[in-house]
């Protein structure tokens, strides 16, 4: 939220700088996330001067230049040539002088220069309205009405200065802080309390002056009648007639325009004034095209049609609070208007529109028609209740003093329900003095609480009994009104103990944060990034891959996502049931802007509606895309694989200690979103081998083509990685490290050539050799593969390398040959792989 220095200056006299404001406003709450120079005019008029013409001659050499001599103010006269066919002896300029910088109202700015024109000295230039930005006439030079001494500043002249902007970061429970006059009440609270230390002011703030009454009365030429209480308890409007609709005063031009907020007119202008000043939304429509004179606050019938301000169709429901005539909808209550009923450069008839809307019914409309507006930020926060009718009679008055104008007849206010008043709390000064931490003296307190509006009702030893203004409608118990005391006594104003005493926690079993850190070093360690992603996300995602793939196969269950019962958009709608699709957008956003190769990692949670409850779990995504390598002039420029992702994968479960191993079959109740297979835990079974579990951790694989493009990623190859966290601290635990001596006897190789039948892998015939040759099997690779001519149909041939070792002895031959002739037979028996050539002894 923007806030206007010179604006909060008017209701806080105050004399301290822009940056000791923020200082206060921070301490109090209001954070202050930067203060920005405003210029009423580009350049601030910087270098402009009144500039008196003493002598004007004809240029020697040309017939429409003039020789002139001006005095600036600076003793000695300086000599302009100028082209205007009304300068003269005896006016009163404006000099841009040497090293000015124009900012014209077309064009760009341009620096003014000593220089010869014509061959004769130019010392700056005389200006006209254009030139300098502050009109649009370039008829001739501007001539100063009036008496003014050489050497004023044009600045002075012409009313232009600079503000200075305080940007606010608002949090939703200080609905007070929403406007001048909210910030204005912190701000002298803080000043008079010395909320910062050394920065200290006695000033007292004040509301904007408003002198303007309007009578409420039955006579108001406009029916109101509210049919819907529940969404609007209070609502007020009066009828302004002779109005003249045009630009608003310059300096509320400026003013609005210094906080973002673009003029209109000056009927608009005014409610938007008010709006920022009191923080109290208002609206005006245009009284001749109210249908029957008359006002209905209703709910909205569903389908009916509404087009608004932006001249956009929409399509209403039930639930959305209108402002209507006998005819049709207005307005949305406390969002937007409509595109019809609001004021144009014909309106003569004013019907100015304050109220007090329910804020959920306000914030439900708002987000259903995904609208934000200032007034719907306020309104479904909580407006001040107090101000509907005050702050109409400021936005009267200000209508009637710019666009002319009488109130016709009186304003109604109709009272159809129930609005939030003010809050009785109790505070002993034991729960103060607790929540603090020290004694704060009674006078210290009793000056808070005045300055923040808290009346004490009835004060005794023990307690403080206290009325809390309705707009401070989140202070409601008794540690909230000791948070107002603290923000405004000031947080680093509370002494810090000498000692502390803190309580270790011990938990029993797996540390999950040590656990989490240890996988997201091990991931960069081997080049992945993090990425972080809402855990909101569209349905429409999944809708679109489900309609591509079908719902039998996509893994994804629409009936168990869970929907946010208010969104704040619909790109924020449902939770996510995967990791997958956030990262194949994080992908997409990378590629637009040439960052193809990608190593992707996430440490986030997926959730889904049960038939009781909610699932949620914490998931470990990695994305692989692109190349494999950077790219060299010493080597190829290869694409990444899944064995790439594959390596890193089973690189990450062995530094944990995970015991796991990918399975044969392909983990159908994943969904094809994911082409691949699963990793099982593996426990001992006969023989003491390793086998897998039938308990899934993860699973690997390519990212469906289907998935891709609802991401916009059609042809691109994304292979992704998924593990339970949980399961795998779980399986890391109790993992030691192991130091053992080089092994003292030798090592044999022994290289395989296999008929392998298809369908075989190569992890199945690996799994069986290491069961088989148990403690001497040390390692088992695949050198070579081959499918094709020359081989019986239905077959390829593997060529694997085995490396046998004891590291008790040395191994002799016939221990070797027995071992390979068990492997051999094994293989034969489990997979149907039969030798094709003989093995090759290598030591």
């Amino acid at each position: 939220m923007k806030i206007s220095n010179r604006w909060l200056r008017e209701l806080v006299p105050t004399t301290k700088s822009a940056e000791e404001i923020g200082q206060v406003l921070t301490a109090t709450g209001l954070e202050v996330e930067g203060i920005e120079r405003i210029e009423d005019l580009p350049g601030g008029l910087d270098g402009l001067v009144v500039g008196k013409v003493l002598t004007r001659e004809q240029h020697p050499n040309a017939d429409r230049l003039s020789l002139c001599t001006v005095d600036v103010g600076t003793g000695e006269p300086l000599s302009i040539v100028c082209g205007a066919s009304n300068v003269r002896a005896g006016l009163d300029v404006i000099v841009a002088t040497v090293g000015a910088t124009l900012y014209p109202a077309e064009g760009e700015p341009f620096k003014i220069k000593k220089g010869k024109i014509r061959g004769e000295v130019s010392e700056g230039m005389i200006c006209a309205e254009d030139e300098i930005g502050v009109g649009n006439s370039h008829a001739g030079i501007i001539e100063l009405e009036g008496d003014w001494a050489a050497g004023t500043p044009a600045a002075t002249v012409y009313g232009v200065g600079a503000d200075e902007v305080i940007e606010i970061g608002l949090t939703p429970n200080r609905t007070d802080g929403m406007s001048h006059m909210g910030v204005a009440r912190d701000l002298a609270a803080g000043l008079n309390c010395e909320t910062v230390e050394g920065i200290q002011e006695s000033v007292d703030w004040s509301a904007p002056a408003c002198d303007f009454e309007i009578a409420e009365g039955a006579d108001c030429p406009v029916k109101l009648e509210v049919e819907a209480p529940d969404g609007a308890p209070r609502y007020c409007g009066c009828v302004i007639e002779g109005v003249q609709v045009g630009p608003s005063p310059d300096w509320v031009q400026r003013r609005l325009q210094a906080i973002g907020v673009g003029p209109i007119n000056n009927v608009v202008d005014a409610t938007n004034f008010v709006l920022h000043e009191m923080g109290t939304p208002l609206h005006a429509f245009d009284a001749d095209v109210i249908a029957g004179n008359e006002v209905k606050v209703r709910r909205a019938e569903a389908g009916e049609k509404f087009t608004t301000l932006d001249d956009i169709e929409r399509e209403l429901d039930a639930a959305d609070l209108v402002i209507a005539d006998s005819e049709k909808p207005m307005c949305l209550a406390g969002v937007f208007g409509g595109a019809t009923s609001g004021v144009s450069e014909k309106t003569t008839r004013v019907f100015l529109e304050s109220a007090w809307f329910e804020p959920v019914s306000v914030r439900k409309t708002a987000r259903r028609h995904g609208l934000s507006t200032d007034a719907s930020f306020r309104f479904e926060r909580g407006v001040d209740p107090a101000l509907t009718w005050t702050a109409m009679e400021r936005a009267a008055s200000l209508i009637v003093e710019w666009a002319g104008g009488e109130v016709r007849g009186s304003g109604v206010q109709v009272e159809a329900g129930e609005v939030p008043g003010p809050a009785t709390v109790s505070l002993t000064f034991k729960q103060l003095e607790g929540l603090i931490g020290e004694r704060l003296e009674r006078g210290r307190v009793r000056m808070i609480l005045s300055a923040l509006e808290i009346e004490i009702i009835e004060e005794t030893e023990a307690a403080l009994t206290l009325r809390v203004p309705a707009y401070r409608a989140d202070v409601t118990r008794p540690a909230d009104v000791v948070e107002e005391i603290l923000r405004i006594h000031g947080f680093d104003r509370v002494p810090l103990p000498k000692r502390m005493a803190v309580t270790l926690d011990v938990v029993d079993g797996p540390d999950r944060e040590r656990g989490r850190m240890r996988i997201a070093e091990l991931l960069v360690s081997r080049g992945y990034a993090e990425v972080m992603n809402n855990s909101l996300t569209r349905a429409a995602d999944a809708e679109g891959f489900l309609e591509a793939s079908g719902a039998e196969e996509s893994g994804l269950e629409p009936e168990k996502f869970v929907a946010m019962l208010n969104p704040l958009s619909s790109d924020l709608g449902v939770m996510r049931q995967t990791l997958l699709f956030q990262g194949l957008e994080t992908i997409a956003r990378n590629r637009n802007v040439q960052r193809p190769d990608l190593r992707l990692f996430e440490l986030g949670r997926t959730y889904k509606r049960q038939a009781e409850g909610f699932e949620e779990k914490e998931w470990l995504g990695i994305w692989l895309t692109g190349a494999a390598a950077p790219e060299s002039w010493n080597g190829e420029h290869p694409g990444a694989t899944l064995f790439d992702l594959k390596a890193d994968v089973e690189a990450l479960l062995g530094a944990l200690g995970v015991q796991a191993a990918l399975t044969e079959v392909p983990f159908a109740s994943a969904g094809t979103w994911l082409e691949g297979l699963r990793y099982e835990t593996l426990t001992r079974g006969d023989r003491g081998a390793w086998v897998p579990s039938g308990e899934a951790v993860g699973r690997i694989g390519r990212a469906h083509p289907d998935a891709c493009a609802v991401k916009d990623l059609a042809g691109v190859e994304v292979f992704y990685a998924e593990f339970e966290v949980e399961a795998l601290i779980a399986l890391s635990e109790g993992r030691k490290v192991r130091a053992s001596d080089l092994a003292k006897f030798p090592s044999v190789r022994r290289d395989l050539s296999l008929l392998v039948p298809a369908g075989i892998t190569f992890s199945a015939l690996a799994s069986t050799v290491k069961n088989t040759g148990r403690n001497l099997v040390k390692s088992v690779n695949l050198f070579d593969v081959y499918a094709g001519k020359g081989l019986p149909e239905g077959t390829q041939s593997y060529a694997i390398s085995i490396v046998l070792q004891d590291e008790s002895k040395t191994l002799n031959d016939k221990q070797i040959d027995k071992t390979m002739q068990r492997i051999l037979e094994a293989i034969t028996a489990e997979t149907g792989a039969t030798l094709r050539a003989a093995a090759t002894p290598q030591a």
